[in-house]
């Protein structure tokens, strides 16, 4: 099979953000994200004008003939996975779902570490969807009271300290694998403050829903195309 065509979609118009996703995702699979308004995601005003913003451009630019795949990068049940999956055949999938199989597959407990305030209620519904129903395996959404785009501009103390103290509250409900709620959310930060609080366990997954949206992407489309 040739290969495929995967559009990766920041639907936000924050170029640090989508910077960040080309680096992380350039050596695994063919991107072009396009850039909208809103700058940020906060809520649900913020993503249906982006997923207006996001499909209109889709549209002008006959994204659906071009590209084998779409990928969503937004951690929520964002409204372009459902319009992109009402208006074509081809496989949508979005980052949060994506991270949600990850963790399934491989960890006990899975706890969400996210930015802000906004949409923490509506991620525990988003997330008791995706599952079918509540499940004891969700230990929860815990928030970091960052900005999506103070995490890259802001006060670097602040970030690590929130970070920490966010990754630290899962540790003690039970996670052993953490989903990043947001792209530019540290690595290491989420490991080193999961550490202090249970220093005696192995190290916590940390599961970035990009990397393995994109995994997942690629084979659906190429399960598809057989």
């Amino acid at each position: 099979m040739s290969q495929a065509s995967l559009l990766v979609i920041n639907p936000n118009s924050s170029q640090s953000i989508t910077d960040g996703l080309v680096k992380t995702l350039q050596s695994r699979a063919p991107l072009a994200a396009r850039l909208v308004r809103p700058p940020s995601i906060n809520d649900i005003t913020t993503g249906n004008l982006s997923a207006s913003a996001c499909w209109r451009d889709i549209q002008e630019k006959g994204y659906l003939e071009l590209y084998d795949g779409f990928l969503v990068c937004c951690f929520s049940d964002h409204p372009l996975i459902h319009i992109l999956r009402e208006n074509t055949r081809k496989s949508v999938v979005g980052i949060m779902e994506s991270a949600i199989a990850q963790a399934l597959l491989v960890a006990h407990r899975f706890g969400v570490l996210t930015t802000g305030t906004g949409y923490k209620y509506d991620r525990w519904k988003e997330i008791d969807a995706f599952l079918g129903a509540r499940s004891s395996r969700f230990a929860g959404v815990v928030t970091s009271e960052l900005g999506v785009i103070e995490l890259r501009e802001g006060d670097q103390t602040k970030i690590e300290t929130n970070i920490k103290a966010a990754a630290a509250k899962l540790a003690t409900l039970g996670a052993d694998a953490i989903l990043l709620g947001c792209k530019p959310l540290s690595i290491p930060l989420v490991q080193q403050g999961f550490a202090e609080v249970n220093s005696s366990m192995p190290a916590v997954r940390v599961i970035d829903g990009a990397k393995a949206g994109v995994e997942f992407l690629a084979a659906l489309v190429r399960i598809n195309k057989e």
